[in-house]
């Protein structure tokens, strides 16, 4: 096994989706003496990883640590039933959970409480494929319910249901299109998601609470939806039918124009600004305060009031994680991390007090939200309690 592949697999280990034959040639690969050195080079990378490594100056947190990886080396070996002669493969394993768990570091400054922390008893499933489509005509469609294959016909296409749930429109070879445009509607409700290929071949990725309202058919001189919460576009080039996202919310929008171009857009009303993220092409985003063109990796974050700023190098593989079925946090504020939990496991969060802390990880969003929990609350200030999809907050005493 070469290092590229050592590291897809340790990747794969910190975000739970490993599979069981991935897991044990993880072990047995780091479990080799030529790889010792490697790995201790990888235990004092983690360990000394962002925020984490003030913590643990503190005795107390290096026990706790190391109290966990004892229990949680056993429950692995006998997961694995790995024999003894091979315990350091074990070890290396666990290690490797120690490392997703501290993977979560914080900018509070009590990891010490991770060995006596409450446990997260209660538990909400994650998110899943699923969306209602609404018709021309108010007929509307749940896709969780529907089954694969034809789902109905507006305005000259046909609408497909895909093994994966992704819905697609293409041209009825008998079309005969009508004289006004026929506008569908796609809503993903709180812990769904769901993907749509239009009728010019635009590839459209629709985050939890969101929607995306479309012509059946793209009939004028431009190519024109209009957005609410959070989507990913691959568009379609079509030089002479320019693509325009409006954003349906309060304020000042942005208008969004694009020939043929991968990006991001983020409009939830319940955050301060909207994000625009591009990650190969071009798009021209115009506000009150001007036309700004966008060049791949920047990203335009535009406020309710007009007011605009521009990330030169944004962070493109946080902002796109979700449509890769991921989390990514990189010194995110709990506020905002759980802003995308509530979103995603369909939760109300409360907060017993103002909460300032900071967090970076990455995990899986195909686990239960008390792994999520678990992880947050070991590497930060913060206890949470879970019951009937209602999450609080309370600060560890």
């Amino acid at each position: 096994m070469n290092a590229q592949q050592l590291n897809h697999l340790l990747d794969r280990y910190l975000t739970g989706e490993l599979s069981p034959e991935e897991r044990i040639a993880l072990a047995e690969t780091i479990g080799r003496p030529e790889h010792r050195d490697a790995l201790e080079r990888l235990t004092r990378e983690v360990l000394t990883a962002d925020d984490l490594s003030a913590g643990l100056d503190d005795p107390a947190a290096k026990s706790a640590i190391i109290a966990h990886l004892d229990a949680a080396m056993a429950a692995q070996r006998r997961r694995l039933r790995i024999p003894h002669y091979v315990r350091y493969a074990a070890a290396a394993v666990v290690l490797l959970a120690v490392a997703g768990l501290v993977y979560f570091a914080g900018s509070a400054k009590n990891e010490r409480s991770i060995a006596r922390q409450p446990a997260v008893t209660h538990d909400v499933a994650p998110g899943h494929e699923g969306a209602v489509l609404t018709l021309a005509d108010g007929k509307q469609i749940v896709l969780d319910s529907s089954g694969d294959g034809s789902l109905a016909r507006q305005g000259g296409m046909a609408i497909t249901k895909e093994h994966a749930g992704r819905l697609v429109y293409a041209i009825e070879p008998t079309a005969t299109f009508p004289q006004t445009t026929m506008y569908n509607t796609l809503t993903t409700p709180r812990g769904r998601r769901t993907s749509v290929v239009l009728s010019d071949g635009t590839k459209v990725w629709l985050n939890a609470a969101s929607s995306i309202k479309f012509p059946a058919a793209f009939m004028g001189k431009d190519r024109t939806v209009e957005l609410s919460g959070e989507a990913y576009f691959e568009v379609a080039k079509d030089a002479g039918k320019p693509f325009r996202v409006h954003l349906n919310r309060p304020g000042k929008n942005p208008e969004i124009e694009v020939l043929g171009t991968s990006f991001d857009v983020m409009a939830y009303e319940d955050e301060e600004t909207v994000s625009t993220t591009l990650v190969d092409g071009s798009v021209r985003v115009t506000t009150g305060a001007g036309a700004s063109l966008l060049r791949p990796g920047q990203q335009l974050l535009a406020a309710s009031d007009g007011k605009t700023s521009l990330v030169a190098d944004a962070d493109v593989q946080k902002i796109t994680a979700w449509k890769e079925g991921n989390f990514i946090f990189h010194g995110d504020e709990l506020s905002d991390i759980m802003k995308q939990l509530a979103r995603w496991y369909d939760i109300d969060v409360h907060y017993d007090s103002p909460v300032t802390d900071h967090y970076t990880g990455k995990i899986s969003r195909q686990v239960n939200i008390s792994q999520v929990l678990k992880m947050l609350q070991a590497a930060g200030g913060v206890n949470f309690t879970v019951e009937n999809r209602q999450v609080r907050v309370s600060p560890k005493i």
